[in-house]
């Protein structure tokens, strides 16, 4: 039996709809599933950075992040604050390019200070982590290119 008429125009509108409702409710499952772990925005970023690590190392890491996620916050702030003067920088009318290239050094450093935090831990996680367990530290991705 073939179905034809409106009565079969409004029955593939309702199953498009449908299709489209089951793949909106799929991504977010997948998306809830396979995406940013719960916390805040630095145990997102070390969540990014631990991936190289087995899990051992990378437990100790994020437990000393959260130990130190008050002096990573102010950190963070520091480094926001300066990619704005950064931005405010580069938008300036007239251009100035040392002010530019001082709010670069800034970002730098800021980062820099962000970075040396991070490794510290990382460093303390590792050093405590049996021979074994170091061996199974891979990059990420594989080499570079």
């Amino acid at each position: 039996m073939t179905i034809r008429g409106p009565f079969a125009a409004i029955l593939l509108a309702l199953l498009l709809v449908s299709l489209a409702a089951n793949l909106v409710i799929a991504g977010f499952m997948v998306a809830h599933i396979a995406g940013p772990r719960p916390g805040g925005d630095i145990e997102r970023i070390v969540a990014l950075g631990v991936r190289a690590f087995p899990p051992e190392i990378g437990r100790g890491i994020m437990d000393q992040v959260r130990a130190h996620r008050p002096e990573f916050r102010v950190r963070l702030d520091a480094v926001e604050a300066a990619r704005q003067r950064m931005f405010e920088a580069m938008r300036a009318d007239p251009f100035d390019r040392a002010a530019l290239d001082a709010a670069f050094a800034d970002v730098r450093s800021t980062t820099n200070d962000v970075q040396a935090i991070g490794q510290n831990i990382a460093a303390d996680a590792i050093a405590q982590a049996p021979a074994n367990v170091r061996q199974r530290i891979r990059p990420p991705g594989g080499p570079f290119p």
